[in-house]
């Protein structure tokens, strides 16, 4: 891993890998990037990575879900993955729906 990739995961945290490496979101604040994020609990914390998105998947159905503009939550606050949307026609239970089909890829 090079120095700029090392640098990067002591200033962020990523669950998205990419041939092996990690990888993070384009944080660029665009008016119609909005967030779902789900909180996850310390049990939660505790699944395999495989098992993870899984989990991911659940809170996002049962509605155990958060929305944020432009910035993502798992950026502040411990414990939470976020996956952005970016339809603003769909509305929150259409976001919800889009960030489930990117959990489950």
């Amino acid at each position: 891993m090079d120095d700029e990739k090392r640098k990067a995961l002591t200033q962020n945290r990523t669950i998205f890998l990419e041939n092996g490496q990690p990888k993070f979101e384009n944080l660029s604040t665009l008016p119609e990037l909005w967030w779902v994020s789900v909180r996850l609990t310390m049990t939660d914390r505790l699944v395999a990575d495989p098992e993870l998105m899984d989990v991911v998947i659940q809170h996002l159905k049962t509605g155990k879900v958060e929305f944020n503009h432009y910035e993502a939550l798992h950026h502040q606050k411990p414990l939470c993955v976020s996956l952005p949307v970016m339809n603003l026609e769909v509305g929150r239970q259409g976001w919800v729906y889009l960030a489930i089909r990117l959990a489950e890829h």
